[in-house]
């Protein structure tokens, strides 16, 4: 988690296309190692499309040539329906 800390994520954010991100552990108790999920918040779909234009090829290499076969990167895109924190009424 070094690299994305103190590599990968002030690049992420230097684009000015993010808000937020989230890093997650993959709960899974029969792996034999970490996995890890990190989930990206853009301003809007506008600045997600500029990133991925503009940026995002440069830092999947970067990924790639560190890491190599032994780091899996998938990519998704998921749309916010509803967030929040739950409050009983």
């Amino acid at each position: 988690m070094g690299f994305m800390r103190e590599e990968h994520l002030p690049k992420i954010f230097a684009s000015n296309c993010f808000e937020s991100y989230r890093m997650c552990r993959i709960v899974d108790e029969q792996a034999d190692s970490t996995t890890i999920a990190v989930q990206y918040i853009a301003h809007s779909m506008e600045d997600l499309n500029k990133y991925r234009a503009e940026h995002a090829l440069e830092l999947q290499r970067e990924h790639m040539s560190k890491f190599g076969s032994d780091a899996v990167a998938y990519r998704s895109v998921l749309s916010i329906l509803e967030e929040g924190d739950w409050e009983e009424v």
